[in-house]
């Protein structure tokens, strides 16, 4: 019994804040309490006269069409009816405006349950978008204006009124004090849900990177043995038979030196699972340390690296493994180009993102690798392997970053990565921090 009744109240919390279906069923429950409330408060009412006789035919009226628009609303969501938005605002003027009706029949704004009108505030700002939830607040003092200037008052509230100079602004107050405090813990609960959301996955993508350099990496070593044992029997068996010159015995170590090579590749450190760690880092400075790195080692190809916007820029991802990926695009491009021309990196952002740029002056991208972005071993490359670009790739999902492949207008190829940027998730960080540190002093 206590399970189906707090079922019956549970909050519509969902994964999606769109989620206009579980809204509006979860308003109709609570609407059936209400109408079963306005019900039982008849005798009470005419009790302590605060309900005149003669308007009992119009108070049970409008209870009556609540109760049916609520029946009509939940037979249609029994039916499939699958609401957009708005329903959900044309829903709350309803009640508010049927409420106002039985206020105004029963004392209105002088009625002691006259702060169930003050409750529908909260709803708005809960079920409502901060644009129309502004609106339906807008006539929820419509509503309260209303009940004072239309009240009838009966014989249990004459000569207890409060003065309107005074009611208006109080309940106007109280009224927005509870819009303002829901509003904001409603859209704090949304940013949550969804950085939730987020991190959960995140946390799936890693977890699946992680497993394919755990199976890259059991594959490698399952072949590393036999492959080596093959290559060693072909060179003895090409020096005791004098075989040095034979075309077919070179094509077969030719062919099992590429297969060792795409075993080292899928050996390497850029799919090791320890390497994934999530870190805090500013991209501008982890940029500008690999690129100089890569041109101590190539000093004939210039890399220029150009930050653009207001750094720092700051992002969450595996740095070792982030400097992996950048120096596959780096070596991607120097390729490209030949050895000939500049290799363009730059770093720029917004308040949201952080976008990682590496051009070169090539041919542009192949069709066949734009197609076929993700997959493992594609490559034009008479010499390439197909993994460089598939490790940046599956790296960009596992952090919930972006690759995009472009081509340039003036000629050559742009990889770009877009990273969305750290800025919320460091200021949480350091208000934890400086609240510990006031705890621990």
């Amino acid at each position: 019994m206590w399970e189906a009744l707090r079922a019956f109240f549970a909050p519509p919390i969902t994964g999606d804040p769109e989620e206009v279906t579980t809204k509006l069923i979860w308003l109709v429950r609570l609407r059936w309490v209400a109408i079963a409330a306005q019900v039982f408060s008849i005798l009470p009412a005419l009790q302590f006269q605060l309900l005149e006789p003669s308007l009992i035919p119009v108070f049970i009226g409008v209870i009556l069409a609540l109760a049916g628009w609520n029946g009509f609303t939940w037979l249609s969501l029994k039916r499939g009816w699958k609401p957009t938005p708005a329903p959900i605002l044309v829903q709350l003027c309803a009640d508010i405006a049927a409420l106002s009706t039985l206020l105004i029949l029963s004392g209105g704004a002088w009625n002691p349950l006259v702060p169930i009108l003050f409750v529908h505030s909260v709803l708005g700002a809960i079920l409502l978008p901060w644009t129309r939830g502004l609106l339906f607040f807008g006539l929820l003092l419509l509503c309260v204006i209303g009940i004072q200037l239309y009240a009838q008052i009966p014989p249990g509230l004459e000569g207890l009124q409060v003065p309107e100079l005074i009611l208006f602004p109080a309940q106007f107050l109280v009224a927005l004090t509870f819009w303002i405090l829901t509003a904001w813990l409603s859209s704090t609960l949304t940013a949550f849900r969804s950085h939730l959301f987020d991190a959960r996955e995140r946390k799936t993508r890693i977890d699946r990177l992680r497993a394919v350099g755990a199976l890259a990496a059991g594959l490698s070593h399952e072949f590393a043995t036999p492959l080596n044992t093959a290559q060693l029997k072909l060179a003895r068996l090409a020096r005791s038979n004098n075989l040095a010159d034979n075309e077919d015995l070179n094509t077969a170590r030719e062919e099992l030196d590429r297969c060792a090579e795409v075993l080292h590749h899928m050996a390497g450190s850029q799919l090791q699972p320890d390497r994934l760690s999530l870190e805090i880092s500013e991209l501008n400075r982890l940029v500008g340390r690999v690129c100089h790195s890569i041109e101590n080692e190539n000093p004939e190809v210039p890399i220029r690296v150009r930050v653009e916007g207001r750094p720092p820029y700051r992002v969450l991802i595996p740095s070792v493994a982030f400097s992996q990926g950048l120096i596959n695009l780096i070596d991607n491009a120097i390729q490209s180009s030949h050895g000939q021309a500049p290799v363009d990196v730059v770093v720029s952002g917004d308040l949201t993102h952080v976008n990682l740029t590496v051009s070169d002056r090539g041919e542009g991208w192949p069709t066949m690798v734009k197609n076929h972005l993700g997959e493992p071993f594609v490559t034009t490359k008479s010499d390439g392997v197909g993994l460089g670009l598939y490790y940046v790739h599956s790296l960009s999902e596992a952090i919930g970053a972006e690759l995009h492949l472009e081509d340039r207008e003036s000629g050559g190829a742009c990889a770009r990565i877009s990273l969305p940027r750290a800025i919320t998730l460091e200021k949480s960080l350091n208000g934890a921090e400086g609240s510990r540190s006031r705890t621990e002093n």
